[in-house]
């Protein structure tokens, strides 16, 4: 006789294997080209500049493969889960400027977090706004009202994509199969709620354009404002028969803010008028004011424009949280999820894909100990984000004497109850406290920021929390990445204006920079983690750091096939640094090849064409900013300001160009490169032509420049070719024109 179901062994809520022909091929070709770079270093001269160059690319490139190691991938079962077992969960949506982040987009994330699948009376939706903004909030009242149909309507009709918008559009993906009566009553009930869905949306455009009228969310309104919390809508008012069909509760979290406060913004924020961040401060307060009121032992975090692709994702989520086989069960801080883009070109020339972090490297360092948390769609343990350690998980804080738990957390009476009881319950909380862990002065003389949340020692919170507070506390993570055949769990969008892309790689690379060079780098923590991952973690600590090689290549070479003489490629030298650059070009075509599962050349290529100009723009002012701020003349220059995700009319980038308009300073050290290089190559043949060839000896750098050049030729296009209002600003090109001639005429 079978043995009663509850005396069973618990089924696997979650599968991983490693990729072992992938691991293979990815030893074999970094062995090659370890290999032929070591003998391309040992033919250059001690005194070439270019050796220094080819040094640190070394350096970066063996920081890169640690997590090529062992890639694995995951496959979760959402399906085997007890609901009744679930344990609660938060989802925080985090924004801060309603002209950047328009309400309508914010709203469908909120909306789409609502709907997940997962029982409404563990389930709870804050939305965090650091502007203040009366339209925010009045958009959030008008979000939960739609919601109390969407969300039946979801659950009713099996919708996979819970996002109205993407829904409405064609993502209508439903639960079929019914009969007549069920189809018609579908047809009739999907009328409907898109009726009211575009009632919902009408009425937060007038709001929008009645806003922007009255100038009641100014900029200085934005930076001071009182805190505002509000429950709009809580489980208690819900007309469910039970848990499982109750609505989840919605709060809107306002922080305070003053001129006079200076905040700590060490983590990711937006306001350009303080050298600081915002978006983990209003995270840090948001997990204080939703431990006052839901508690919930997990939290999802979301960015604004992230909405939720599919209902399963916080089911997802819980089949590793709530996996009793996993060898440890008791020290996953969380689960990653992969940032995916609905905005992404077919030609994405600009690599705003992020193949080789979502696609590539974070499933290599899953195989170690877990990916680096990256800001976005990630469901963590609230208690290690707290700072508890994965051996005291167990209630970690109900030891604590009082005293200790102010100094660490603060003052209010609710917070140091809530850290104390079950995870998951609740108690009535007065307005008076949660209004009190909102404002500025709660923070003062606790651990907030060092010790405890999300840190503001770096301007990349997530990467920073994630390295110091979770992982050499002796957390691990898991990276749940989509099988080919399901949907993404989470959508974005991307920047389409390259200043946009730029500067936003500026900010990431500074800030993991400034890490690096801190006492805090990865690369000293081989002890806290293993090395391979601390490897892994330093390899975007020092991204920036290729700047300086790509400078090195896209001057020293030019001016010398310009100049004539003597080459940067001796003939010991130039056959190695051959097989070497071929090397690298075809490990990174296997690279991409195996992630987008087909020869992608021209996936290889945008990637080849950004990487290369990504360094001598954002990296390169990250490295000076980093400098500047070492040697204390800094100031400000490591600004947060948030990317715009008003529809922009991205044509030009869904049409494979170049998007110039509004670029800044950040541009002008490329539009001089590309120029100093198409003059050196026209130059240079010029002169092989009527004073005879040099031979072989120039043949590396003739190549190399005529590589440049077409990797560059959408700048040339932009100065010279195009007269379209997106083309390079004239002031940028008439700039690069002197300066590409002063250095031929001083080195040349």
């Amino acid at each position: 006789m079978a043995a009663p179901l509850q005396d069973a062994a618990p089924l696997q809520l979650h599968t991983v294997e490693v990729d072992q022909p992938l691991a293979a091929v990815n030893r074999l070709l970094a062995g090659l080209h370890l290999a032929l770079a070591a003998a391309a270093i040992a033919h250059r001269g001690v005194h070439d500049i270019l050796l220094a160059a080819d040094l640190v690319l070394l350096f970066l490139w063996l920081l890169s493969q640690a997590p090529m190691l062992r890639p694995v991938s995951r496959a979760a079962f959402p399906g085997r889960l007890s609901r009744p077992a679930l344990l609660a969960v938060d989802v925080m949506v985090v924004t801060a400027d309603p002209d950047k982040e328009p309400a309508a987009k914010v709203m469908n994330t909120v909306i789409s977090a609502m709907a997940l699948d997962y029982p409404g009376g563990r389930l709870t939706v804050y939305l965090s706004d650091d502007a203040g903004s009366p339209l925010t909030l009045l958009a959030a009242r008008k979000a939960y009202a739609f919601a109390s149909v969407w969300v039946p309507f979801c659950r009713k009709y099996g919708v996979q994509c819970p996002c109205p918008e993407r829904f409405f559009a064609g993502s209508d993906q439903l639960d079929g199969g019914g009969g007549v009566d069920h189809d018609r009553e579908l047809a009739g009930d999907k009328i409907r709620v898109k009726n009211m869905y575009e009632t919902f949306r009408k009425g937060i455009e007038e709001a929008t354009k009645d806003a922007a009228l009255s100038g009641s969310c100014t900029r200085a309104a934005r930076q001071d404002h009182d805190a505002h919390v509000e429950i709009i809508a809580d489980k208690q008012d819900s007309n469910s028969d039970g848990d499982e069909d109750a609505m989840p509760s919605l709060g809107y979290v306002s922080r305070e803010k003053r001129p006079a406060w200076a905040h700590h913004f060490k983590a990711g924020a937006l306001n350009v008028l303080v050298s600081s961040s915002i978006a983990d401060r209003s995270e840090l307060q948001h997990l204080r004011v939703s431990s006052l009121m839901s508690n919930a032992p997990y939290v999802l975090v979301l960015d604004c424009d992230m909405y939720c692709n599919t209902r399963s994702s916080a089911m997802e989520a819980m089949c590793f949280h709530l996996d009793s086989r996993r060898r440890r069960a008791d020290d996953l801080a969380f689960v990653q999820f992969p940032q995916m883009f609905h905005n992404l070109s077919g030609n994405d020339i600009y690599a705003n894909e992020l193949r080789s972090i979502f696609s590539t490297r974070w499933k290599g360092l899953d195989g170690l100990r877990g990916p680096i948390l990256s800001g976005t769609g990630f469901c963590l343990r609230r208690d290690a984000v707290y700072g508890a350690r994965p051996s005291s998980s167990q209630g970690p804080f109900s030891s604590m004497e009082v005293g200790e738990l102010k100094t660490r957390f603060g003052h209010s009476n609710g917070h140091l109850v809530s850290l104390r009881r079950t995870a998951g319950s609740t108690t009535g909380v007065l307005p008076q406290d949660a209004t009190l862990v909102a404002s500025c002065e709660y923070e003062m003389g606790t651990r907030w920021g060092e010790e405890v949340g999300f840190l503001y020692q770096s301007v990349v919170e997530d990467y920073f929390t994630g390295y110091r507070q979770l992982y050499c506390r002796g957390w691990t993570s898991v990276y749940c990445y989509p099988a080919p055949s399901r949907p993404a769990p989470f959508l974005g969008s991307v920047p389409t204006n390259l200043n946009d892309v730029l500067v936003q790689n500026k900010r990431w690379m500074s800030g993991m920079l400034a890490v690096g060079l801190s006492r805090h780098c990865p690369l000293g923590s081989a002890l806290a983690v293993s090395l391979p991952q601390s490897m892994g973690f330093a390899y975007y600590a020092f991204m920036a750091l290729y700047a300086f090689p790509v400078l090195c290549y896209a001057t020293v070479p030019q001016l010398s096939f310009f100049r004539g003489g003597a080459t940067s490629f001796p003939v010991a030298s130039s056959l190695w640094f051959t097989a070497v650059f071929v090397s690298s070009l075809l490990q990174h075509l296997i690279e991409v090849s195996v992630a987008k599962r087909r020869l992608a050349v021209r996936t290889w290529w945008n990637e080849q064409r950004f990487w290369a100009l990504n360094a001598v723009t954002g990296q390169l002012f990250a490295c000076l900013s980093v400098a500047l701020d070492l040697v204390g003349a800094g100031g400000q220059a490591v600004n947060f300001d948030l990317t715009s995700k008003a529809s922009d009319h991205g044509e030009l980038y869904r049409d494979g160009v170049f998007d110039f308009a509004g670029c800044s300073t950040v541009l002008l050290p490329a539009t001089t490169l590309c120029l100093l290089n198409n003059a050196a190559l026209v130059g240079g043949i010029w002169k092989m032509v009527i004073g005879g060839g040099r031979g072989d000896t120039v043949s590396v750098e003739l190549f190399l420049l005529c590589y440049v050049a077409a990797l560059s030729y959408p700048l040339l296009q932009g100065m010279v070719l195009r007269r379209d209002p997106a083309r390079v600003p004239a002031w940028i090109t008439a700039m690069s024109v002197g300066m590409a001639a002063t250095l031929l005429s001083l080195f040349g």
